[in-house]
């Protein structure tokens, strides 16, 4: 009946709400690498409530049939077994390009949710339905095919380094004007919406390779930082469409983060964040390709590290990705356990 049907949407609205803030409390506990185990543990826990939540209401509504949940059990099942199997046989060094796979998943699942918002309705959407899901199939286009390409690069299946292409310049911007050419006539003419939806997604993949395949290998984590904030946005738009809180908040959380994090990881490369979302960076003609690094460099060997950590009364070891690569953390370990017997402070 009505009444049932008005108190589901009612229940599934708290429900979806209750599974943002456990999104919100798990971030939090991400600051810390001592809680971020059971931040990671607290945001499963509430995106499992949101998908059991988007079940019982489909069921309740009577918006889903038989084949529908033979197809969305498999989807499930398939995916929760490719994500656990990935979780734990990939290496702490292939991380980035993991999460550049996943990033690749959630951009183009962002843009299929708008695009199916767009078409399924058998009567024109509105024009707020059309901004949100129309920017959602743009922004989650160009996520799938950066996010394909920067995994690519960083596993080493696509060449590292910057490929130049002719005229870059002018066919990015060319495709990127299209592109909102075409996400404009969607919203001008609704009843023509196939057409200019899959028109829009088309040049949103193309400008996705033409942003990413210039860009250096070494540039990579920048580029999956941006590509994420891009799959939180379009997610929140996706939300907008289809009027669903939980993604609305979840995906301005993976915006909001995913920007953050750029303009930190821009600003320790001491790079002007504008370059980093206009993708002018990682060329062959900048200063750290053309010019070598910048700075005094002074050349040391093995003894000589030995010498000064002997006479030394304080060690601190930053340990970073290069670390990582050479799995050399036993090593640091017994070297930081040798200084200590010897009375010097390892922080």
């Amino acid at each position: 009946s009505q009444s049932i049907m008005s108190n589901i949407d009612i229940v599934a609205w708290f429900v979806y709400l209750l599974a943002s803030v456990m999104f919100v409390i798990g971030l939090h506990f991400m600051n810390s690498p001592k809680t971020a185990r059971k931040g990671n543990r607290i945001s499963a826990e509430g995106m499992v409530l949101a998908v059991v939540m988007a079940f019982v209401h489909l069921f309740v509504v009577g918006f889903i049939s038989s084949t529908a949940v033979i197809v969305l059990v498999a989807g499930i099942l398939v995916g929760g077994f490719a994500g656990v199997y990935s979780a734990k046989k990939v290496k702490m060094t292939d991380m980035p390009q993991l999460v550049s796979v996943f990033n690749t998943v959630g951009g183009g699942a962002a843009a299929l949710v708008a695009l199916n918002d767009i078409l399924a309705s058998s009567s024109t959407p509105g024009s707020v339905v059309l901004v949100t899901a129309g920017l959602g199939v743009l922004i989650g286009s160009v996520t799938f095919t950066g996010s394909l390409v920067a995994a690519g690069k960083l596993q080493g299946v696509i060449p590292g380094k910057p490929i130049s292409l002719p005229l870059k310049n002018l066919w990015s911007l060319l495709c990127v004007l299209l592109a909102v050419a075409s996400f404009v006539m969607l919203i001008i003419q609704p009843e023509r919406r196939l057409l200019w939806s899959l028109l829009t997604a088309l040049l949103a993949l193309i400008y996705g390779l033409l942003f990413v395949f210039p860009i250096g290998g070494a540039d990579m984590p920048v580029v999956i930082s941006v590509l994420n904030a891009c799959t939180g946005t379009a997610v929140a738009m996706s939300g907008l469409a289809i009027d669903n809180v939980a993604l609305i908040i979840a995906g301005a959380l993976v915006g909001a983060a995913g920007v953050t994090l750029s303009v930190l990881m821009a600003k320790a490369m001491n790079r002007p964040l504008s370059s980093v979302l206009l993708g002018g960076f990682g060329d062959t003609g900048t200063a750290g390709d053309a010019e070598g690094p910048e700075g005094t460099m002074k050349e040391t060997t093995a003894d000589d590290v030995a010498v000064q950590l002997a006479y030394a009364e304080r060690v601190i070891f930053t340990p970073g990705f290069g670390l990582a690569q050479a799995q050399a953390q036993r090593e640091l370990a017994d070297l930081g356990e040798l200084l200590k017997a010897k009375g010097i402070e390892v922080l």
